[in-house]
């Protein structure tokens, strides 16, 4: 277990320790590895050279401890837990995207936070006081909401293109890397409590009861006892994942590249049915009232019957879709590459309204009493309204913005392409 809990540290020191090696042959002019000295001039050193490499070398030293001990992820004190809670994208396994949060327009700046690297789509997840957010640069941001300062991080070395998932005091981060993609942090001893290769994670894990279930770019389906690490059944989808998985009561839903959907019973991994629509499946799904909601890049949105795999509806929308269905009430929210935010109706398929951006949304709006919220290519976040989307507010971040809003206590999180993290109330 120990040796377990080490190893991505190891491997964190290990890359440092190469990269100060490297800079002391470039200090102390030595030749590479492999190579051979040509004359006795390469091995002496005037006394100032000599000075002036020590102060360099001190620098180096002093980079390499920071760099290996700043690769944990520790907390000043425990997380707690409560109602408002986000500890998963969409915030519950069924990935509904919708808050309680009461909202007067307009809303103004509260704090900003530089994460000095871009995002991927998956939102920010929050446990008690604390934002957590992965970048494409491998780092976890740990975030006090109230203040905007950072509280720890860590360095993965892998993108981190999905959301993290909260497990009691753990944070479940999937990254990109082919070495270890599932880490499980503790967050009260910064330590890892365990790691797994399971190939690139590019979708956003869940937890339910207890159990981590999390896709792979290599076609499978994993899920995991979420306190040990300890694989309970694995299924094949045949082709890449890149969709977020979702659960509504014992089934779990699963789409791939292919634009294969699937529906597992989630304690065994015994497949239900499957469908197939004619495009990839990117977006993540989500489960509602007995139905799966399924975006796919031929344009349409699918509501398909969850005990039967038969569409109940196919809408056509015009372009390709990308991101992840939004619902509440009798209507579904989807978002376009045309720029386009559109509200049908579940019952009968209608356009209910449409919204019109000026450039692609790839993000999936998040659902609020007062107003629907979604970011576009356009450097926008929109507060639209649930009656008719008339615009209620917006906000030009001079940025683009392709990860998915987080909405918490009143407040919106916003991670922007100029590698910063707002947060507006």
């Amino acid at each position: 277990m120990n040796e377990q809990k080490n190893i991505f540290h190891g491997i964190a020191i290990k890359r440092n320790l190469a990269f100060f090696l490297t800079r002391c042959r470039e200090i102390f002019h030595l030749p590479p590895r492999g190579s051979t000295r040509n004359n006795k001039g390469q091995q002496i050193f005037r006394k100032s050279q000599f000075i002036r490499s020590l102060r360099h070398l001190s620098i180096g030293i002093l980079v390499f401890l920071l760099s290996s001990c700043a690769s944990t992820l520790k907390l000043r004190t425990p997380l707690t837990s409560s109602p408002s809670d986000v500890p998963m994208f969409g915030r519950t396994p069924s990935r509904e995207f919708t808050d309680s949060s009461s909202f007067s327009f307009p809303l103004n700046s509260v704090w900003e936070y530089d994460a000095s690297a871009g995002f991927g789509n998956g939102s920010p997840v929050v446990a008690g006081n604390v934002l957590f957010m992965g970048t494409l640069q491998g780092d976890v941001h740990a975030v006090n909401m109230e203040t905007g300062k950072m509280i720890s991080y860590m360095k993965t070395f892998s993108p981190v293109s999905s959301s993290p998932v909260l497990f009691k005091k753990y944070l479940i981060v999937g990254t990109e890397s082919t070495n270890e993609s599932l880490l499980s942090i503790n967050t009260e001893s910064g330590e890892i409590r365990w790691s797994k290769n399971i190939g690139g994670v590019a979708s956003s894990p869940m937890v339910d009861d207890s159990l981590l279930y999390a896709a792979s770019l290599d076609g499978k389906l994993y899920c995991l006892e979420a306190a040990y690490g300890t694989k309970k059944w694995t299924f094949d989808t045949g082709d890449p994942i890149r969709s977020s998985p979702c659960i509504l009561g014992e089934l779990l839903f699963c789409a791939n590249i292919k634009g294969t959907v699937f529906a597992l019973e989630k304690n065994t991994g015994t497949v239900r049915w499957k469908y197939g629509t004619n495009n990839a499946v990117i977006a993540g799904l989500t489960a509602y009232r007995g139905k799966l909601f399924v975006a796919s890049r031929d344009s349409c949105l699918y509501i398909i019957d969850v005990k039967t795999g038969v569409p109940d509806k196919k809408i056509f929308i015009g372009n390709k879709l990308m991101s992840a269905p939004a619902v509440a009430g009798d209507v579904v929210y989807e978002s376009s590459l045309d720029g386009s935010l559109s509200a049908f109706s579940i019952s009968d398929g209608s356009l209910k309204w449409k919204f019109q951006s000026k450039n692609a949304i790839n993000t999936t709006p998040v659902i609020t009493p007062a107003a629907i919220f979604v970011a576009s290519l356009d450097q926008h976040v929109y507060a639209l309204s649930p009656v008719d989307g008339s615009v209620l507010w917006k906000h030009n971040f001079e940025s683009r913005i392709k990860t998915t809003l987080l909405v918490w206590k009143n407040s919106l999180v916003i991670a922007a392409e100029d590698k910063n993290i707002y947060l507006f109330r």
